[in-house]
């Protein structure tokens, strides 16, 4: 079950502050809006959530890449309202197992595995021009699409593809899942 306590501002323990003080719900500027419209399945998510995803505090439940072929990503996620239920912990909403498909990953940089991974947030972008991973690109092109999983706990980093569909299942992950 996930669960998001509401953590202190000035929490003295840096893994205390793996939450927000707060409602997520943030507002994307229209380069955001236009990438997920451009991207399969995209705007369905977007209209799932009520705005494009932070996927703050989302865990990681696989990442599975294939040298030729589809790659996966598959993440948990859901709206925090930012109220606070009688448990003590922040209202979570609209939960979803996100996946994004992605063909012909050509490069990467990940850091931070662990037994848990949660991100501080994705970002889904046209690929940004990187001058030190050139010597990794082979035949990089302005329409490549680049993830990158914001550090919180665990997993982060950048994942680079030719292409990505966004697909979803509405609910929360099962046992299979973890």
């Amino acid at each position: 079950m996930t669960r998001v306590r509401p953590c202190p501002r000035s929490a003295p323990d840096p893994l205390q502050a793996l939450s927000i003080d707060g409602p997520m719900i943030v507002m994307a500027d229209n380069t955001e809006t236009a990438v997920y419209d451009a991207i399969s399945g995209g705007a369905d998510l977007v209209r799932w959530f009520g705005h494009v995803p932070t996927f703050h505090d989302a865990e990681i439940l696989s990442l599975h890449f294939r040298r030729k072929g589809q790659s996966v990503l598959r993440l948990h996620c859901w709206i925090n309202t930012g109220a606070i239920g009688q448990d003590g912990y922040y209202v979570l909403d609209r939960h979803a197992i996100v996946t994004f498909t992605l063909n012909e990953v050509m490069d990467l940089q990940l850091d931070g595995f662990s037994i848990q991974n949660v991100i501080g947030g994705l970002v889904l972008r046209r690929a940004l021009d990187r001058p030190e991973r050139r010597g990794h690109l082979l035949d990089p092109l302005p329409q490549d699409i680049e993830i990158e999983l914001e550090p919180c706990y665990g997993l982060n980093g950048l994942i680079r593809a030719r292409s990505v569909s966004i697909s979803f299942e509405p609910g929360k992950p099962n046992a299979q899942d973890g």
